[in-house]
């Protein structure tokens, strides 16, 4: 169960035995149910999930709407950040989109493991820069792409998100309605 973490970690960082044990002992596996909802918004968010199977998004309320602001696959990590690291009540609410195989940590055994191990601090870190990446880089995409190419550059390089998360919710990721993105879709295909 922690072999892809494991593998995410020796790809950014040289680890060895002791880092291993370290993360074993404070990561916690746990099997999810579709639908299942793993952190609620207005709540502190207690845990950081790694993905080792499955889908994972992230969503909050607007007038009655589900609103899809992140949607990860395995090998990534998911959680409402600011509320993680703040301590503060979650704004989105993270749930599963498929049945999931997850390993989660608490901020308190967050920061303990970072203490005891300067290369898990190292990774940390540089997940969190990737991550700042990423989200600037999504909100420039949904300002200068249009709806097509935010889809067509999900088809490129994410797939697998194509054939496992419902319509609706990818619509919801990139900005658009789902009649919107069927219309896509179709234009796409002929």
């Amino acid at each position: 169960m922690y072999n892809k973490l494991l593998k995410l970690i020796a790809e950014i960082i040289e680890i060895d035995e002791s880092d291993t044990i370290l993360v074993e002992s404070f990561f916690e596996p746990l099997n999810c149910s579709k639908g299942e909802i793993l952190e609620t918004e207005n709540k502190p968010t207690k845990y950081l999930y790694f993905i080792n199977s499955g889908f994972i998004r992230a969503f909050y309320y607007q007038n009655g709407d589900q609103i899809t602001t992140h949607i990860n696959c395995p090998s990534g990590f998911i959680t409402s950040f600011n509320s993680f690291i703040n301590g503060t009540p979650a704004i989105d609410n993270i749930e599963c989109i498929t049945k999931c195989e997850v390993l989660r940590i608490t901020k308190n055994d967050f920061d303990a493991l970072c203490q005891k191990s300067k290369k898990w601090a190292d990774f940390a870190r540089i997940i969190y820069e990737k991550s700042l990446i990423y989200n600037e880089q999504r909100t420039k995409d949904i300002m200068v792409l249009s709806a097509e190419k935010r889809y067509l550059k999900i088809m490129n390089e994410n797939p697998a998100m194509i054939q496992n998360v419902p319509l609706q919710y990818i619509a919801s990721f990139i900005g658009i309605k789902p009649e919107s993105l069927s219309r896509i879709r179709k234009q796409i295909i002929s």
